[in-house]
């Protein structure tokens, strides 16, 4: 795939797919086959993507590692959300550190707003495109966040951009405030004081925040 002057190989990619709908299963299916991932793996809910995930962290070496999990906000009997702050909270670092896409077809400022302080790392709404999918898996790839470990929240550090802000400064933190430290294989932005417990300071990636975004990844891909 090419996109921006770039060729992506996506062969080498596993990814999870969790809907307790089989025919949004059979078209993401479709979608990542046409882009040439190489390995997919479907869930119907919440509960058997926890099983799978915990098959992939207690494997040594490749064969059943999981790259990246596509999940629906509503399923049951868990549900996106539930599985995300269960991927987040996980003792392995194989799955707590997972690029999390949600996929919702109520994609309001709460729900988008839930799954952004709950660890998300990208945000789908349905229905879906190719167009639309590639733009999230070259975000995880191309604009990887560090993840951020404070009292109430562990994921992707949600301060995509600064907008105006009127209220207390909760954000300006001095040296003694914030420590990077190695978690495992990777690096951890860790606060005692909350860095990004005041995510209003972010532009939430609300829908014309992604449809913005989509229509970049658009014009990029067309170049």
């Amino acid at each position: 795939m090419a996109s921006g002057g770039k060729y992506y190989r996506f062969d080498g990619l596993s990814i999870l797919v969790v809907d307790d709908n089989r025919f949004v299963r059979s078209i993401m299916m479709t979608v990542f086959k046409g882009l040439g991932v190489g390995k997919m793996i479907q869930a119907e809910n919440g509960e058997e993507a926890m099983a799978v995930l915990e098959v992939s962290a207690q494997m040594d070496g490749a064969g059943k590692d999981i790259d990246i999990i596509f999940a629906d906000h509503l399923m049951e009997p868990k549900d996106g959300i539930e599985l995300l702050r269960w991927v987040r909270a996980h003792d392995s670092d194989k799955i707590r550190f997972l690029p999390f896409v949600m996929m919702s077809g109520d994609a309001d400022e709460a729900a988008v707003r839930l799954a952004r302080d709950s660890g998300v790392t990208e945000y789908l709404a349905k229905p879906m495109s190719v167009m639309n999918v590639a733009s999230r898996l070259l975000a995880i790839i191309d604009k990887p966040r560090a993840f951020v470990r404070a009292p109430n929240y562990f994921g992707p550090d949600r301060r995509r951009q600064t907008l105006p802000y009127d209220g207390e400064e909760k954000r300006r933190l001095g040296p003694e405030d914030v420590r990077v430290v190695e978690d495992g294989a990777h690096m951890v932005i860790d606060s005692q004081n909350g860095i990004g417990e005041n995510p209003e300071k972010s532009a939430p990636p609300s829908g014309a925040a992604l449809e913005e975004s989509d229509e970049i990844a658009q014009q990029r891909m067309q170049a």
